[in-house]
């Protein structure tokens, strides 16, 4: 069936893109790139084309790059690093005087992912993929993302559930594992503690039935084919043994394919403005919000946040009282139900069996 899908969406390419993709195949470095890091035929000429526009503005060979990239980090790594970023942020202005933000973030990590295909993981470039201008993010509007929504495959609707419930940020939601979002199965309403070692800030968010139910039925197919799921797995993983956990260039990439898909744009800044837009409906105090989303703010670490942030019953309470404003579905308890039973019409005795047997209700 993969390969049947792959061939159609190879179908669907125009030979100028099919012409992209196979010019970068040509090089040693690009079909490196290609081979390891792109499943899909969209990423594949997402990819192509981001190393080609590199290739371009330096003006060298996708080989030649790749080269001089290795050559410099084995004469001195620190001032190839110091290169090589600054390298990647004049290319990030030579990409804004021809695309909007969107596309310079997404072959700015095409590009990054060119050099790191083809070097040891502890030579890769650190080049920092630039974010969407915030000043033009005012959140996916509730009909477009519930069409999105709607229009994605389970581990596609994982990610967007967990990233729209929660409102955390890209980094700090490929950092979670199964242990942190721990009953799941049997509630709809989880309490998750983050902690962000690096900037040492410490708070607490929470995901609700969307994100919950899209994780049950994720977490069945990753158990179905084969994945043995503990506290220490990614959820945020690749889409191919050995499941490999996602980084930030992986999933805009994820988000690029949804957006040649549905024709809409959906973004892990998107869907934390989107959180931060609608919970404030109900969620008055700022404070509170800024919380949640992992903002600079040390729980008992400054005066206003001491006596402002709720105990963690009472700020899931909140959060309930708020899910409305982001529930994808505004289906009540009963057509959850309901909707659940016709799931489990559809199912083999095997696949409910399997079900009960993780507790997914």
């Amino acid at each position: 069936m993969e390969a049947k899908n792959s061939m159609t969406e190879w179908n669907d390419l125009t030979r100028k893109e099919k012409e992209t993709i196979e010019k970068v195949e040509k090089t040693n470095a690009g079909k490196r790139l290609l081979e390891r890091k792109a499943k899909a035929v969209s990423t594949k000429l997402g990819y192509a084309k981001a190393s080609l526009m590199l290739s371009e503005f330096l003006n060298k060979s996708i080989d030649d790059i790749v080269n001089e990239y290795v050559s410099d980090v084995k004469a001195n790594m620190y001032e190839a690093a110091d290169k090589w970023e600054e390298i990647f942020r004049d290319f990030t202005t030579w990409l804004e005087k021809k695309y909007k933000s969107g596309s310079v973030a997404f072959y700015h990590a095409g590009a990054k992912a060119l050099i790191n295909a083809n070097v040891p993981r502890s030579m890769r470039l650190q080049a920092e993929t630039p974010e969407h201008d915030s000043r033009t993010i005012a959140g996916v509007p509730m009909d477009d993302l519930k069409q999105i929504y709607a229009a994605s495959n389970d581990r596609e609707r994982a990610f967007i559930g967990i990233l729209k419930d929660s409102g955390m940020s890209a980094d700090d939601a490929l950092r979670l594992n199964y242990g942190d979002v721990k009953g799941f199965e049997q509630n709809d309403f989880v309490h998750i503690n983050m902690y962000r070692g690096k900037e040492h800030v410490e708070y607490e968010t929470f995901i609700g039935p969307n994100a919950v139910e899209a994780l049950r039925a994720y977490t069945l197919i990753r158990r179905q084919r084969g994945e043995t799921i503990i506290d220490e797995t990614p959820i945020f993983a690749s889409e191919h043994a050995p499941y490999k956990r996602l980084d930030g260039d992986a999933l805009s990439i994820l988000f690029q394919r949804i957006l040649k898909k549905t024709g809409k744009v959906v973004s892990t800044h998107r869907l934390r403005k989107f959180f931060e837009t609608y919970m404030a409906l109900t969620v008055r105090h700022p404070i509170v919000l800024k919380y949640w989303m992992g903002h600079e703010i040390k729980k008992g670490g400054d005066i206003e946040a001491r006596y402002i942030i709720p105990p963690t019953p009472e700020q899931l309470d909140l959060y309930k009282q708020a899910y409305k404003n982001i529930d994808l579905t505004q289906a009540g308890m009963e057509e959850r139900v309901k909707a659940v039973e016709k799931i489990l019409e559809g199912m083999t005795p095997e696949q409910r069996e399997l079900m009960q047997r993780h507790g997914i209700r």
